[in-house]
């Protein structure tokens, strides 16, 4: 850093970010797994606020790192400085006024370029090359910094030469504007935005779906869960047992929200995974079946000059996704009912299994089960069974990549950010874990998350939690773990042959049930539009 730099982070933060440093490069160096060790003697810490950044490298070898448990700090601070090499970068804004990165700053040219090699080492490298995408980013900044010259030359044209000053001043403005406000004013704001962001239905709203060959209407019940997108509803058509309506984002918000983001996933990408499901013939009690897909009709005229396109209305064009069956998530379920007895701890192993070999059978596998995405259901019978739901994240072909939960993603999906055949199966394993009273804490970062999944499968803290439930249970989590990070299929049968003797449950007779047909009954003449 060079001694005049008038933007240099201040000796606090520099030291901050050297002492976090040092724990990453120790951390690393502790490690056995070859991924995490690859980089072991260099770490980059990003300080970052909302509107600037920068970026501290700190390279070293810590074998030469003295170990003294009466003087750390000091041990430390000799290493920093005769073993290690410190570069800090200076500070610049992340921001330009037209809200990009300053890819003509150095200092956030590196913070965005460590930000992205840290991605690249755990995800692997991007589809499109970054050159490329540098390139089209620079064509829409010019794009964009010629309609603000021609807006600027109209004010001056409309206004006259008497109001140029003024004119001046407000075009020397940036766009996009810090205002600093107090949580209160901000907690006020975000609720007169949510009828713009997020699309809220009240009991007895009749949505209409349209596709290319029919029109369906349903009526909204009520909000399913803690997600404000998905509701539960009747069909108009034939009045029978209630549907899931997912909500999705409309398309113009796509680009801007994270959270609509999350929507699409949930509507647009489950759409397609359903299908496909249904179009090879993959039915089960224990999966998610697809109703009806279409797009939103709204009240009153459209002024959609064609089928695909969309009028101004907020409600014109919005994706929707109506699925069955509809229950309580298991995470509701613990939080009302605490920990789960034998039985359905049994049960909810049983279901998931046979949710993952019906969809394994065509290669697709779910990569994101959690509590959330389990959904309990009440059978004709008023006996409870599990559905596997949530399909947006399912990984169908090698390049796509699986949700990240730190909780109950697979190892390899937190280090390598890819399935093996075995990643759903331990994924299923911290479920079961967690509502057998299991306690998984909150992980503050992906290695802390990896570090735990090292000590409680060396320590087989998993077994001997679920074999005070169930010997099975154990001995499944014994299974799983001798798979884990290796290409060898999982065994369903066996396992679900066992878990059935468990419950009592003839295996022939699983997969027809009642539920399953009234499903496929109700799925009949209403198709989802085919995707290719």
């Amino acid at each position: 850093m060079s001694k005049g730099s008038q933007s240099a982070p201040s000796l606090e933060v520099i030291g901050r970010a050297l002492f976090h440093g040092l724990l990453m490069l120790t951390s690393r160096s502790l490690s056995k797994k070859p991924s995490i060790r690859y980089n072991a003697d260099t770490a980059y810490v990003l300080f970052v606020n909302s509107r600037q950044g920068g970026v501290v490298r700190l390279k070293g070898d810590v074998s030469k790192l003295e170990t003294n448990t009466n003087n750390v700090y000091v041990r430390a601070a000799k290493w920093i400085k005769e073993h290690a090499e410190v570069t800090v970068c200076p500070v610049e804004q992340v921001w330009n006024r037209f809200g990009n990165s300053n890819w003509g700053d150095m200092g956030a040219m590196q913070l965005l370029l460590a930000i992205f090699h840290s991605i690249e080492q755990c995800r692997g490298p991007p589809r499109n090359p970054l050159a490329e995408m540098a390139a089209l980013h620079n064509e829409r900044v010019q794009h964009r910094l010629l309609e603000r010259e021609n807006l600027e030359l109209q004010e001056l044209g409309e206004t006259g030469s008497s109001q140029r000053s003024n004119s001046l001043r407000r075009s020397s403005r940036p766009e996009i504007l810090e205002i600093e406000e107090e949580e209160e004013d901000i907690e006020i704001e975000d609720s007169r935005r949510a009828p713009d962001h997020v699309m809220k239905l009240e009991p007895g709203t009749i949505l209409w779906l349209e596709d290319a060959h029919w029109q369906r209407g349903f009526q909204i019940q009520e909000q399913l869960g803690r997600r404000n997108s998905v509701y539960s509803a009747i069909s108009l058509d034939e009045v029978g047992k209630p549907l899931a309506v997912h909500i999705g984002a409309h398309p113009s918000q796509l680009e801007p929200s994270w959270e609509d983001m999350s929507t699409w996933y949930q509507v647009q990408r489950q759409t397609r995974v359903l299908n496909i499901m249904k179009q090879r013939g993959v039915f089960s009690k224990y999966l998610t079946q697809i109703i009806a897909s279409g797009r939103l009709m709204h009240p009153g005229p459209c002024s959609k000059k064609s089928p695909a396109s969309r009028c101004d209305h907020p409600w014109c064009g919005t994706p929707v996704l109506v699925t069955a069956p509809i229950g309580e998530t298991v995470d509701l379920v613990v939080e009302r009912e605490g920990v789960f007895p034998v039985e359905e701890a049994l049960r909810i192993c049983h279901d998931c299994l046979s949710a993952l070999r019906s969809a394994s059978s065509i290669g697709i596998q779910h990569g994101d089960i959690t509590p959330d995405h389990v959904i309990r259901v009440t059978g004709s019978d008023d006996e409870y069974y599990y559905v596997l739901s949530d399909w947006g994240h399912a990984v169908l072909e090698e390049r796509d990549s699986p949700a990240l939960s730190p909780q109950f993603s697979s190892t390899a999906a937190l280090q390598d950010g890819k399935l093996y055949p075995a990643s759903d199966t331990e994924s299923l394993v911290y479920l079961l874990y967690y509502i057998c009273g299991g306690i998984i804490p909150e992980f503050d970062s992906m290695e802390a998350a990896l570090q735990w999944r090292d000590r409680v499968w060396a320590r087989r803290i998993i077994q001997q939690q679920l074999g005070e439930v169930s010997a099975v249970l154990k001995a499944f989590a014994d299974y799983v773990d001798t798979l884990c990070g290796t290409p060898y299929p999982v065994d369903y049968d066996i396992w679900l042959h066992r878990l059935a003797r468990a419950l009592s449950i003839d295996p022939s007779k699983n997969e027809l049930s009642s539920g399953r047909l009234e499903f496929m009954a109700e799925s009949s003449g209403t198709s989802a539009p085919s995707v290719s």
